[in-house]
């Protein structure tokens, strides 16, 4: 066995403890991997010493030994760098990225911005998969930064270049390129310019429907809804599909938040479709939405549900299928006082009071 290959297996034995949350152990055999690698001469054993040093940051600073963590990550940076290009500084723009964080955490935004850039400049000049997907995180991460302090522009630039990194990189960095194309639409609508929105955000749905993650597809998902908001805004002719696409990525995302959305959007579906006579897939629509707000599990969710159920007993009753009706108000009903909300309670009392009506109508 090698040096360098020694190093590496006291890497991969240090992440196995941290992720198995063992965290002392994990300290330890970092601490002892940084050791090993930092007293060999050779680029590779550098590269995984900086690697056991940016883990050592992460165990030390979700132990809440902040400054630590931040000793650790300098260390892997300078380990990163005396490597050199290739693993070494992907390792080190990973540490110069938590870095980053570490700072932000604190309210040093002027030491975050830095290290931020910092990140970004060591995962270009990396050269790796690696390198960019650190690169462009940073880069996401600093547009948020940029807007804070007053400069959208310089935020802007870094959106993009956080999509271009990210979208480079390919795999793990289609999740962050989704991430940053979703928060750049959401500036771009911000600043009246909606045609370059609408482009943003179907480039985050295709970065996360390309990346597959559940991650990757709530951003995805959350990108589509802010398509779909934007069209209704200006009454665009292509509202419908969006509606469908941002429902269909909530459902594939599958978090509560997720949910919430392909509910909202299948609701608002369900009413445009009412409005053009398409009453049966306005129905369809309605049990889409019914369906994913109550998987959603969450007050706004189900309320979501019951709305859907009062909304699709209108066309039940139309048509003159009055049980129909009815049996979709007491679900409206039982669905309203389940979520138990201020909300729930008005729309199932709404719901109450029209299957009172229709009982007055007979059946």
């Amino acid at each position: 066995m090698t040096d360098a290959e020694a190093v590496r297996q006291g890497y991969e034995r240090a992440e196995n403890l941290r992720r198995r949350g063992n965290d002392s152990q994990a300290e330890k055999a970092f601490r002892e991997a940084v050791e090993l690698g930092r007293t060999v001469e050779d680029t590779e054993a550098l590269a995984w010493a900086a690697a056991s040093a940016s883990g050592l940051g992460v165990v030390l600073r979700y132990t809440g030994r902040f400054g630590e963590a931040a000793v650790a990550c300098r260390d892997a940076i300078a380990l990163g760098e005396k490597s050199g290009p290739g693993d070494g500084l992907a390792w080190a723009a990973r540490a110069a990225h938590n870095l980053g964080v570490l700072h932000s955490d604190r309210g040093r935004n002027s030491e975050s911005d830095r290290s931020w850039r910092r990140s970004i400049e060591l995962g270009r000049s990396a050269d790796t998969e690696r390198g960019a997907v650190w690169a462009a995180r940073a880069s996401h991460n600093l547009a948020a930064l940029l807007v804070e302090a007053g400069v959208p522009e310089e935020a802007e630039t870094a959106w993009r270049d956080a999509v271009d990194l990210g979208r480079a990189a390919g795999g793990r960095g289609l999740e962050t390129a989704a991430r940053a194309a979703q928060a750049l639409g959401v500036y771009l609508v911000h600043s009246e310019r909606h045609t370059e929105a609408a482009e943003a955000w179907r480039e985050a749905m295709a970065f996360g429907t390309a990346s597959g993650s559940p991650r990757a597809l709530e951003r995805a998902a959350v990108a589509a809804y802010g398509l779909a908001t934007s069209l209704a805004d200006r009454g665009d002719t292509k509202l419908e599909a969006a509606y469908r696409d941002a429902a269909t990525l909530g459902r594939e995302a599958a978090s509560p938040d997720s949910l919430i959305i392909a509910a909202v959007c299948s609701y608002n579906l369900g009413v445009l479709l009412v409005d053009e006579d398409r009453n049966t897939e306005a129905a369809a629509a309605w049990d889409e939405a019914l369906e994913m707000g109550q998987r959603s599990r969450t007050a706004n969710g189900i309320v979501l549900a019951a709305q859907a159920a009062t909304s699709r007993s209108d066309i039940e009753a139309a048509s003159g299928n009055t049980a129909a009706a009815k049996d979709s108000l007491q679900e409206a009903i039982n669905l309203g006082r389940a979520a138990g909300t201020p909300s729930g309670l008005e729309t199932a009392a709404a719901a109450g009071e029209k299957l009172e009506a229709l009982g007055e109508a007979g059946p």
